[in-house]
């Protein structure tokens, strides 16, 4: 498989998918496995590796192994023993070190939507302070990658506080990082052609080239 190149997921997959809503039972565990290979685990480390040579372009440290990046199809079984396997998919890229704060790409994929792009897994109040500090110390340059990333269509996403707690900030832009509790930047589409052929491979990478500045500046603030 480690010769083959991603071009897409199967058709069906997005069926199987929501077919597992009604379907995921111990009782059919044995058929849906085999199923949810053809149709999800194997693109899925096809699109891993395909990947894999962007993510080190944004950072050279990011965690590649394939068993540290994607989803097994096996539900958490603490939480949930009667449905056995996932109902969605993901990718991480993430730092090495670290228990906390630890910034990341990703890709995310369900029945219906993916999205992907730039995550910090286990964020904390502290590390976000950090970030807000940071940012105001190279307001210049969060701007210019804020602005860069609206130009592209990723969004910053997240818990924002109720009041402003910046008002002496001007850029909007700049003001809806600093507002939040905490926030991942990414792009969210429904599931399209895209998904079923290269072009999915494209999206994701255009994606992790667009963050690569404002992961540069996170990364910066949080080590």
């Amino acid at each position: 498989m480690s010769g083959a190149a991603f071009s897409g997921f199967p058709a069906g997959f997005s069926d199987f998918l929501f077919s597992l809503q009604l379907n995921n039972t111990i009782e059919l565990l044995p058929e849906n496995k085999i199923t949810y290979r053809r149709l999800i685990s194997e693109p899925l480390l096809l699109l891993h590796q395909s990947l894999t040579p962007t993510a080190l372009s944004v950072s050279e440290t990011l965690l590649t192994r394939p068993s540290k990046c994607i989803s097994t199809m096996y539900s958490d079984m603490r939480f949930s023993r009667a449905t056995p396997l996932k109902g969605y998919m993901y990718i991480r890229f993430r730092e090495p070190h670290g228990e906390k704060d630890i910034l990341g790409l990703y890709f995310d994929m369900g029945c219906d939507y993916y999205s992907c792009g730039l995550r910090i897994y286990k964020q904390t109040s502290a590390g976000m302070e950090r970030i807000r500090e940071h940012a105001l110390e190279n307001s210049r340059l969060y701007i210019q990658e804020l602005e860069n990333l609206h130009q592209l269509g990723i969004t910053l996403f997240g818990e924002a506080f109720a009041k402003d707690r910046c008002p002496e900030v001007g850029n909007e832009l700049l003001k809806g990082l600093l507002n939040r509790r905490n926030f991942y930047a990414g792009r969210n589409c429904p599931i399209n052609e895209a998904v079923y052929n290269g072009r999915l491979l494209s999206e994701i990478s255009d994606a992790y080239h667009g963050v690569e500045g404002l992961y540069s500046l996170l990364k910066n603030a949080l080590q």
